[in-house]
């Protein structure tokens, strides 16, 4: 919670109160994915704000004394330096945070794996402090210009005083899922939950249940409480100081057994499903009875039945159901088939239920084990055992190596990046019933929009707004208006000898929208 939009905006406050007016005298790291920017004061000579672009664990924190690393340390920035620091501003409804200096700006994106430090100066020229493309840059530099900064909570406090829950929701996007699981379906009003983060003391707490400190405005149960705090810049202290001091054993518990827990529900389900089919039985003698029946009546058989009644062996009437486009012969051909298949499926669900049924005593007793106070090499051992690693880099280099997006906060957008990246991404990650975007008459990226639920219709506005995306990335992008053909995943396909990237429509829609990268489209990492 610590780095939620409201914290971050009460973090805004309180350096303007810590800083502002502070001259940088120096700008330099030392430790990997931390900015270190030297402040000092009358009272202290030392005082640095220390602002970690780590992915995992990106935060602000004034230290009164910090002391430079004698060596292996690297300077930025430093053709700006010194300047002072007039005004601390985060974006009104984003976690961007904007430091005006005398002769350049800081801005600290905080932005999941594409969290960064990035100086700009007075041209707009843009300075990362961690490496990025160069079209990413591009983009990150128009969202700097659109985006409107404050340094207060006027604006937050002026629409509670106007706005319901369902308004505020649907304006604020920092509104986001952990907060509506963990307090709103609780019970707690939206606009208390609000102004408890803004203006309430911070609750910092170890969970030793799952090795994390805990960082918000209420009290957790079963949670050691480490203090309660009136600013944010001193909860963010305890905080950091005490997540780096769990132990790996503590770390390590807690992912084996979150790794643990979801295994035992995925082999429960299947274990459920394979059991009732083993209840079931075999239809083995059932098929092959049915396909006897046939080849003793096979002089009744016509192409075009779609059923045939006959007496079984103990001289009772039954139905047995055709395949209509089949000949007599491949009818009987199809019980028998259908038989070996049956024999061949039962056999094999009972020899999976059991391999199924092994692996889950065996992490139930894992689960067992990780109650007692394990060593590291103990949970080493388990967590070589169970593979977690080797699981784990399979699932990140699964990962779809395309832009994405998130349309309205519901609706997941990819968009290709070359040639090749079109075509992994249309034939290889798109389901059929996914849409897919094109502008028309130019070259560009291939867009897919993410259909869940087929069943659901897709809002026409959230279709503009993905053509919109698909404009922005292709040849029209600096057109006022361009057209974009959109249709079905399964109505594109790509015939032999067709260059990459390049694919034919069997039917198409056209919308003619602007190229941009709409206000509600929020890049995810």
């Amino acid at each position: 919670m610590y780095k939620n939009y409201l914290y971050l905006l009460r973090a805004v406050v309180e350096l303007n109160e810590l800083i502002k007016n502070h001259s940088i005298r120096e700008i330099y790291t030392q430790e990997k994915d931390k900015l270190f920017i030297s402040i000092p004061d009358q009272n202290f000579e030392k005082k640095h704000l220390i602002i970690s672009a780590n992915p995992q664990k990106p935060y602000l924190i004034v230290r009164n004394n910090h002391s430079k690393a004698k060596k292996n340390y690297k300077n930025f920035f430093e053709e700006f330096l010194p300047s002072k620091i007039n005004l601390v501003e985060i974006a009104d409804n984003d976690r961007i945070i904007r430091f005006s200096c005398d002769n350049f700006y800081i801005y600290f994106l905080v932005r999941g794996a594409n969290t960064n430090i990035i100086l700009m100066d007075l041209n707009n020229n843009l300075f990362p402090f961690k490496k990025i493309e160069e079209e990413k840059l591009k983009i990150v530099s128009e969202e700097f210009q659109k985006c409107h900064f404050v340094s207060s909570y006027d604006h937050i406090l002026k629409d509670l005083q106007v706005m319901n829950d369902e308004d505020l929701l649907k304006t604020y996007k920092f509104i986001d899922r952990k907060i509506q699981t963990e307090f709103l379906t609780k019970g707690v009003e939206l606009k208390t939950v609000i102004t408890d983060f803004l203006f309430n003391e911070i609750i910092v707490a170890r969970d030793d249940s799952n090795a994390s400190i805990i960082f918000q405005p209420y009290v957790v149960d079963d949670a050691e409480i480490i203090g309660k705090f009136d600013t944010y810049q001193d909860a963010i202290n305890a905080f950091v100081s005490n997540y780096y001091s769990l132990s790996k054993e503590k770390v390590l518990t807690a992912n084996i057994r979150k790794f643990v827990n979801n295994e035992l529900e995925r082999l429960s389900a299947k274990l459920n499903n394979l059991k009732a089919r083993i209840e079931i039985g075999s239809r083995e003698d059932e098929y092959a009875n049915y396909g006897n029946l046939l080849l003793i009546n096979i002089s009744a058989l016509k192409k075009g039945l779609d059923k045939i009644q006959v007496k079984n062996f103990e001289g009772k009437e039954v139905t047995i159901k055709l395949d209509p486009k089949l000949t007599p012969q491949k009818n009987i051909e199809r019980y028998f088939d259908k038989a070996k298949s049956e024999k061949i499926e039962y056999e094999k669900s009972i020899e999976l239920y059991n391999e199924l049924k092994n692996k889950f005593d065996y992490l139930k007793n894992v689960d067992r084990k990780l109650e007692n106070d394990l060593s590291l090499d103990e949970l080493e051992n388990i967590e070589k055992q169970l593979g977690i690693k080797k699981k784990m880099e399979l699932q990140d280099k699964s990962q779809p190596n395309f832009r994405h997006f998130l349309v309205d906060g519901k609706y997941h957008v990819y968009v290709g990046k070359d040639s090749k990246n079109n075509d992994e991404l249309t034939l290889r990650f798109a389901k059929q019933n996914d849409y897919w975007f094109h502008a028309r008459s130019v070259s560009g990226s291939h867009v897919v929009l993410r259909v869940d639920n087929p069943k659901e219709p897709v809002p026409k506005s959230v279709l503009k707004k993905v053509a919109s995306l698909a404009a922005y990335y292709s040849k029209a992008k600096s057109a006022g208006l361009a057209p974009v053909s959109y249709t079905f995943k399964k109505y594109v396909v790509k015939k032999k000898g067709m260059e990459a990237g390049k694919v034919a429509l069997l039917k198409e829609e056209v919308l003619l929208v602007k190229p941009e990268i709409p206000p509600e489209c929020e890049t995810v990492d």
